[in-house]
């Protein structure tokens, strides 16, 4: 730990500073001079008393100490400002606090932004505070005019205390919209009530969960309220909204996007996708070390997922763009899924040409879009059981190279899915027959082994 000679008259000028924003006239040690700038909160005492310059000029202090009283000082003030010791009594009689009751959102150091409505600035999550920015009760007419709109891209979580419950909201239209980097929404019952949300979710593209012990729907409207939550998914059936579903879908249940904590039957898998191409599906949520990694995410195992962008091979551009997914491997491990859907999962990765492991997979009911405009020449489902399989619309549409499927009892299965579904796919007319192999006219052959 550093150490170093300062002058006490610079730690007199600190005491000085705190006992006179606290109005009292306590002796503070060093150590003690930081928890003392953090505990204050606009209350004077009326007791202040000036402290005068010790007769010793110096003395030799940890780095620590000055460390700490800065950290404590930006916590106070929200400002990533480098404070000298010499200007650390100045900042703190500077600082001034928000007091009244008001509904803040306060930025959090680990990337949560708390709502809550207290008498001053108080986080109930315990993280220490960075910003703190007034919410305008009346709501906003644009995305820009929030106070909060400069750290949207900074926001992780997002925490709605249940002080905010009783305060009557109406209209919290724009309010998280654009988040792009953030997860998770937790407290929304706390928002039970309002009647507009007019994109208030817009743009939200990492969303994939909003918590809720309990929301009423009721009267509320809101225009494009999930318009591109593209990986959002309610936790009871896996539902996911589409661009243009409103207000009706924020419900608990099925065909609701919310989730209740204290019931989410969600489960999760994750894509690992390397540097060489390869993306691996597993149930494991840690990449290989030794592979150079392009990106990793997780996605939902029942999801009903309604086009791209919740998969780590889906960016709109640079090395995660899905043109750079040249095969594709299932993990033993995805065979602990009893259910699964897996539509859209490979849309639209033109050189996509290998993928192993679906024999590693149980539980399939969608397979809608799975492979639609892939470059498989040969897909091999031996080991995979078709009978719970349900949906595989437009599931190999697009795919020019293919002419083999391999699998057992895949025949039926076919034909009790696809139907009509078949014939505009392919765009020419097909026939199952009840034969070792199956022959489609347009060249595909399943090989029922």
């Amino acid at each position: 730990m550093a150490v170093g000679t300062v002058s006490t008259s610079i730690l007199t000028d600190i005491a000085n500073a705190i006992r006179y924003q606290a109005g009292v006239a306590t002796l503070y040690k060093p150590r003690e001079m930081a928890a003392a700038v953090a505990a204050l909160d606009g209350t004077d005492a009326g007791h202040y008393q000036e402290q005068p310059y010790m007769a010793l000029e110096s003395g030799v202090l940890p780095e620590s100490v000055f460390s700490d009283i800065a950290d404590a000082i930006r916590g106070q003030n929200g400002e990533s400002t480098l404070y000298a010791p010499g200007d650390m009594a100045a900042s703190i009689l500077a600082l001034e606090w928000d007091v009244g009751y008001k509904i803040r959102a306060l930025l959090l150091d680990d990337g949560t932004l708390e709502v809550n409505y207290y008498e001053r600035r108080t986080s109930v999550t315990g993280g220490r505070i960075v910003q703190v920015f007034e919410i305008d009760p009346a709501g906003y007419s644009s995305a820009g005019a929030r106070s909060y709109d400069s750290i949207k891209l900074l926001v992780k979580k997002v925490y709605i205390d249940s002080t905010i419950g009783s305060l009557g909201l109406t209209n919290c239209n724009y309010w998280f919209n654009a988040f792009s980097n953030f997860t998770e929404v937790r407290g929304f019952e706390n928002l039970s009530g309002m009647t507009s949300a007019n994109q208030m979710f817009t743009s939200c593209t990492s969303l994939e969960t909003i918590y809720a012990t309990s929301f009423s729907n009721t009267g509320l409207s809101g225009s494009l309220m999930f318009n591109s939550c593209n990986r959002l998914v309610g936790g009871t059936d896996g539902f996911v909204p589409s661009t243009t579903s409103g207000a009706s879908v924020c419900k608990l249940g099925a065909g609701g996007v919310l989730t209740d904590p204290n019931n989410d039957q969600r489960t999760w898998f994750y894509g690992h996708f390397y540097e060489d191409g390869e993306a691996v599906l597993t149930a494991t949520p840690t990449p290989d070390p030794n592979r150079a990694l392009r990106s990793t995410g997780r996605i939902c195992a029942i999801a009903k997922y309604q086009g791209l962008g919740f998969t780590p091979w889906t960016g709109n551009a640079g090395s995660t763009h899905r043109q750079y997914l040249t095969s594709a491997t299932f993990a033993a491990d995805m065979a602990t899924f009893s259910y699964l859907n897996l539509i859209y999962l490979f849309y639209s990765c033109t050189n996509l040409a290998t993928i192993n492991g679906l024999g590693n997979l149980s539980g399939v009911r969608s397979m809608r879009y799975t492979f639609s405009s892939c470059a498989v020449t040969t897909l091999d489902f031996r080991g995979f059981d078709p009978s719970t399989l349900t949906d595989l619309f437009y599931c190999f549409s697009g795919c020019s190279s293919l002419t083999t499927i391999c699998g057992q009892h895949l025949g039926a299965a076919f034909e009790r899915n696809l139907g009509l579904a078949v014939l505009l796919q392919l765009q020419q007319p097909c026939r199952w027959q009840r034969h070792h192999v199956v022959e489609l006219e347009h060249g595909i052959y399943v090989h029922e082994d």
